[in-house]
This record gives structure tokens, sequence and C-alpha cells, in this order.
């Protein structure tokens, strides 16, 4: 998927990166993570690193990608050095709150900076031995995400019955873990490149009481246009 010369991932992609992220802690608020290059994977990454709530840190050496990046919505500041990051990333790190940088410096030389002044993240999406031997953990290329796909869309004035059917898809999930911040905060850190997309992994009984809920809310009057559902690649259309 691109955007001017960005290379957006699918949002499949995102949703494993944050699945990867938060199988390393259900609470990542006050977490640094640190990647590398503003490619596919490290789109994906930001992203999801915003949505499972910690602070980023990318090193792209090509400003103008950087520069998109920020227009895309992908990272929220776009700086020239490292110190300008790290105050940035300190207070929102304190307070716990999410947050995207990326500096535009090169890789190696950045990383070294790091190292020298003691900066810790606590995830990293390359390795750095160093870094590692301090604490940080390296974050899987790939999770084990059990359970059907499930996507949904409407036909019509997605910016009002979406959220509807997010609302019916958090109330069907039996378990509230990280799936449950997924629906609520993804919709707003995948912005309009995403507009309209939803995913999610959900049990087979979570799934049919999800279906079971749209159907009613059509029924009702709840949701006022056709509602299609998905599992696993299979399309279901829910019309009054």
């Amino acid at each position: 998927m691109l955007f001017g010369e960005l290379d957006f991932p699918e949002i499949v992609d995102v949703y494993l990166r944050f699945a990867a992220l938060t199988a390393l802690s259900a609470d990542l608020g006050g977490s640094l993570l640190l990647y590398s290059g503003l490619d596919s994977n490290g789109i994906a990454t930001a992203i999801a690193s915003n949505i499972a709530g910690a602070g980023s840190l990318g090193l792209e050496p090509d400003a103008e990608r950087a520069k998109q990046a920020l227009r895309a919505g992908v990272c929220d500041f776009v700086v020239n050095n490292l110190d300008e990051a790290l105050r940035i990333l300190k207070n929102e790190i304190r307070k716990k709150r999410a947050v995207s940088v990326v500096v535009t410096a090169e890789q190696s030389a950045t990383v070294a900076e790091i190292i020298e002044r003691g900066v810790q993240p606590e995830v990293l999406v390359f390795p750095v031995q160093k870094l590692m031997e301090r604490g940080a953990r390296l974050l899987p290329e790939v999770v084990e995400t059990p359970g059907e796909v499930v996507t949904w869309s409407v036909s019509s004035e997605p910016q009002r019955w979406v959220p509807v059917m997010d609302g019916l898809a958090a109330a069907a999930i039996e378990q509230h873990d990280a799936r449950a911040r997924w629906i609520e905060d993804a919709p707003h850190y995948l912005g309009r490149t995403y507009a309209g997309q939803r995913y999610l992994r959900m049990t087979g009984a979570e799934a049919d009481a999800f279906l079971t809920a749209a159907r009613e809310a059509i029924k009702t009057g709840a949701i006022q246009v056709e509602v299609s559902v998905a599992r696993n690649g299979k399309t279901v259309s829910i019309t009054s």
C-alpha cells in the first residue's frame, strides 16, 4: 500500500506487530521501543507501538521519508538529533503516554550515542548486544495469534456506523485482553490510511456472538446500513 514514497503495511501486519508487543507485556505505558527505518516493517512498528501505549524512537536517515511519515500520521514528531528526541520521549514516557518520535540520523552512530549516554530501551526491533545485555528484549518477528480472522465494514457512513460495530466486537470478546485495547485505540492511530478497515482475531464463540449482535443491531435499527463481516475470508452481508 503506497502513500507517496512510503510503503504502508497491510492492516494484518500492524495487528501482528501489536500482538508481538503486547505478548512481551500487557502494559507498555512508560516503555521505550527502538526501531530502525520507515520501511513497511518500521511503519507497522511505529503505529503498533502507539496503539500499545509505548514510546518509540525510530532511526531514519532519509529526512524526506521521515517528513512524509509525519504528514501521513505514522509518527508524532520528526527531529534531527538525539537530544531533541530524548526531550520529547522523556516527558511523554514519564506520563506513560504513547508517542512516536523519528530522528533523522544514521543508525550506527545514533545507536553508539544511545549506548554511550546510558539510554535504555525496553524493547528492540533489531539486535543491539550492549542494550540486550542491559536488559532490552528483542521483539519477535512472529507471535502466535490463535483464532479466526474477523474483519468488518459498512456500506456507507463509516464514521457513524463502524464505531457501533467496534462496540459490538468489544462486547463479544470473552476475555478483555490486549485485543480490547486494539479495538478502542487502533482507529485513532491507523488514521486515514486505513479508514474504515477493521481486523481482529476471535475465537469461534466470539465470532458467533459478534455476528449475532450485528444481526440484532440491524434488526432493531441500531445500525441502519448494510454490514459485512468476514470470517477467515468468507464474507457475510447483513441487511435489514
